[in-house]
């Protein structure tokens, strides 16, 4: 198995983790994202599980499972979107350092978030190297 692959595993297998740690401790994805679940609402903790657990486990998990039962063209096409996803996450922290920063208060962790998305980014989108070169 090609060391890009085995990139895009780590990095799936750290996203599905992450979106099981959410989906089963909405408490602590509640902790990681810095946000609040609004329980007069009523959705908040569904909202946890659905958006930052579910989904984050599902698409990390499935593409999981296509790498390693497809041949590396069909992996490409699986980790691009998901890799895509990540850098728009930096992305996002970019835009929102230049507009929003008097809005930010404490900054600090921002940076660490966007290289920890970066990160799983270009390991998750690793097999396009393949084709690359």
């Amino acid at each position: 198995m090609p060391l890009t692959e085995i990139l895009a595993i780590i990095g799936l297998g750290l996203g599905a983790a992450m979106g099981l740690g959410a989906l089963l401790s909405p408490e602590w994805a509640s902790s990681v994202v810095r946000l609040k679940a609004d329980t007069a609402k009523g959705s908040g903790y569904s909202e946890f599980r659905a958006t930052y657990g579910g989904l984050l486990l599902m698409v990390h998990a499935v593409a999981l499972v296509i790498v390693f039962v497809t041949p590396p063209a069909g992996s490409v096409l699986v980790v691009m979107p998901i890799a895509a996803g990540w850098f728009g996450a930096a992305l996002g922290r970019v835009v929102a350092l230049l507009f929003d920063r008097a809005k930010l208060g404490n900054t600090r962790i921002i940076p660490i978030w966007m290289a920890t998305e970066v990160g799983l980014g270009l390991a998750i989108g690793a097999p396009v190297l393949q084709f690359l070169g």
